[in-house]
């Protein structure tokens, strides 16, 4: 029996004056003793833990309501709340993608198709012009899609400069020394902004012509550049 029909059975039986009075006091909502909904999960909560772990925590048909079994029973709530957050978070973080940039791949891949004649004429023009670090964008250019055209790099585009090196050692590795000259004339020009001029130039050039001397590692079989005389055709 609620509280309220004992206080009013206790003043006057049912149906009486004083205990109709009393009935209509505590019908009002400030009497509300009603558990919110947070409550009654909680309770419901603790029950479900108290009937899964009990006789061990909260005893023979106890509940973790309160006192040691209600602070273990918290503790695992929110260390399994946490649990499920995380591995929410990392699923989601995992199906984040980077929107892929169509004008950027495009740029790359127009950029990578052109072919070595193209370079070689703007960096003529560039050099003429004393825009050295362009030039020597152009010249490195020129000298990557060369290699790319006699296959001793692999015709993809977009890899760095590191990428670059570790492909050609395998095609022709007596050319590590001057591709990485030339490599890094041009980082530091493009990419460091380093100040560059026309012996910075003159010397990625000659870089570039004994790196084109250099013989093949091990060509392919119909390989276009295939030893001729110890050097690349």
């Amino acid at each position: 029996m609620a509280w309220p029909e004992v206080v009013h059975s206790a003043v006057q039986g049912p149906g009486g004056p004083a205990g109709d009075e009393v009935q209509r006091i505590m019908s009002d909502p400030a009497f509300d003793y009603t558990p919110s909904w947070l409550e009654r999960a909680t309770e419901r909560i603790s029950e479900w833990l108290g009937d899964l772990f009990s006789p061990s925590f909260g005893g023979a048909g106890g509940t973790f309501g309160g006192g040691v079994g209600g602070v273990v029973a918290w503790v695992m709530v929110i260390a399994a709340l946490v649990a499920i957050v995380v591995v929410v978070v990392v699923a989601v973080r995992n199906r984040i993608r980077r929107p892929r940039d169509d004008a950027d791949d495009t740029a790359v891949d127009v950029e990578h198709r052109r072919p070595a004649s193209e370079w070689a004429r703007d960096a003529e023009r560039l050099e003429a012009e004393g825009r050295w670090a362009e030039a020597v964008r152009a010249r490195y250019r020129e000298l990557v899609r060369t290699l790319v055209d006699r296959r001793a790099l692999p015709d993809v585009a977009g890899l760095t400069t590191t990428e670059l090196r570790a492909e050609l050692s395998g095609t022709v590795p007596d050319a590590g020394g001057d591709f990485d000259l030339a490599s890094g004339t041009f980082e530091a020009a493009w990419y460091r902004l380093a100040p560059v001029g026309p012996d910075e130039l003159a010397a990625l050039r000659a870089a570039a012509t004994r790196v084109l001397a250099a013989p093949r590692h091990r060509p392919d079989v119909g390989d276009p550049g295939a030893l001729v005389g110890g050097a690349f055709r």
